[in-house]
């Protein structure tokens, strides 16, 4: 899949976009992971206090309407990294369930910047494979600091079998300290050493997964399994915290250094959680592309070419990430044929969109499309022929409670058959 590089001149306008700058600017993608749709600040969270978050949303632009492109967390970040759809790229499961890692030869996020002159670092998650075909380094990123598992405990850095994982470029390493402390130095050293060339840095925060594990806990209360076995909601809280505090001084070592104005910050989710998060207004939740599984944060903040304390509530998907920010350093994107597109390109504000989902567990499947407010969601049984299908008007019905599929028949068909036309051109 090789693909090519081009000079992309933008030209935005809009009360909301300024005229872009000639230097490109740095960027910096803040992942999170299993969190709730409204459990930081900007978003309703009543007893979790996100003040870095608060501060980033006030000075940047909130997303109402953005879906993590899967449920899940492999597929979901490989639509970050990739740009496509994960069924059009084979990445439709987690690792070791038919999958062992992202294609090297598909063009990513990080090996474009990386072409395009940018210094690229990785520091947690990454979930895409763990062979020097699919690591971090295969993929374009100059420098790894995290781990490849789902999840690694908090201070241990062990993974769910008991073994040592956390991993600096390709060599097992040994670090004491709090993994998301130790996430927030790394990148914060990156961020210094680079401050003069353009950057990009992925922070991608293992808060809040399992095992949970609060900050500045003695040696005596590390035993805890890998789920959510006497886990409160208050040890999630105290993660959710946590990760503010490194997000602030993340945002802070941007400002000393001189970088803010130009620095590109994304923050968002792979995905909704569940047990101890909460999602509501939003039905479901981790690995059901109801809108509690998949409708989750989005904030950008680029004081340069963005306005503050902006609200937008077009709707928008974890491709559009890549999109996004690969315009901004400079890559054309018509040769790369995307699926996402650039969301600081103000002539597509209003240009209308269908999205599309689709997963499988076991005997259990759905799919879903989204088209303007309405939603169809489609529930797939192995066992049974015939699927049952739901329609819903996100407008009037955020929580998917009353199914109007008979009432707008004609209009559930319609987005039926556009269902089972986008599965098939992801066959071809």
């Amino acid at each position: 899949m090789a693909r090519f590089l081009a000079v992309f001149i933008l030209a935005f306008g809009g009360c909301c976009i300024a005229e872009p700058r000639s230097e490109p600017p740095n960027i910096v993608l803040i992942v999170t992971d299993y969190m709730g749709a409204t459990d930081i600040g900007p978003y309703g969270a009543t007893d979790i206090r996100t003040p870095s978050l608060d501060t980033l949303a006030t000075q940047g632009m909130r997303f109402t309407n953005y879906y993590a492109a899967a449920p899940i967390c492999g597929p979901s970040r490989a639509a970050m990294m990739s740009g496509q759809y994960p069924a059009r790229i084979g990445f439709e499961h987690n690792l070791g369930e038919g999958n062992e890692g992202l294609d090297k030869r598909i063009a990513t996020l990080p090996a474009l910047l990386k072409a395009k002159g940018y210094r690229t670092g990785l520091f947690g998650k990454w979930h895409l494979g763990h062979s020097a075909e699919s690591d971090p380094i295969a993929h374009g990123f100059d420098e790894f600091l995290g781990y490849h598992n789902w999840s690694i405990h908090h201070y241990t850095h062990r993974n769910d079998n008991g073994e040592e994982a956390l991993t600096r470029q390709r060599e097992v390493v040994e670090r004491d300290g709090y993994l998301t402390e130790i996430i927030t130095d790394e990148s914060i050293r990156f961020i210094e050493q680079q401050r003069d060339e353009p950057f990009f840095a992925f922070v991608s925060y293992n808060a809040t997964l399992p095992p949970f594990l609060g900050p500045d806990l003695p040696e005596s209360r590390w035993d805890a399994p890998f789920d959510n076995r006497h886990a409160t909601r208050k040890d999630y809280v105290a993660m959710v915290e946590a990760m503010d505090i490194g997000i602030g001084r993340l945002l802070n070592a941007i400002e000393d250094n001189g970088l803010a104005e130009n620095t590109l910050v994304i923050f968002t989710y792979d995905h909704n959680g569940r047990h101890l998060a909460r999602n509501a207004p939003f039905s479901g939740g981790f690995a059901t592309v109801n809108e509690g599984g998949i409708r989750v944060p989005l904030i950008m903040r680029w004081p340069a070419r963005l306005k503050g304390d902006t609200l937008e509530d077009r709707a928008a998907i974890g491709m559009d990430i890549t999109a996004t920010a690969l315009a901004a350093g400079g890559i054309a994107l018509e040769p790369l044929g995307l699926d996402g597109r650039n969301l600081l390109k103000e002539s597509d504000r209003d240009t209308e969109r269908s999205f599309f989902w689709r997963i499988q567990l076991g005997d259990f499947g759905q799919a879903a499309v989204r088209s303007g407010k309405w939603k169809l969601l489609v529930h797939r049984f192995v066992t049974f022929s015939r699927p049952s299908v739901y329609l819903y008007d996100l407008e009037q019905d955020p929580g998917e409670s009353r199914d109007l599929y008979h009432a707008k028949q004609s209009l559930a068909d319609d987005m039926y058959r556009q269902l089972l036309a986008w599965e098939q051109s992801m066959a071809e």
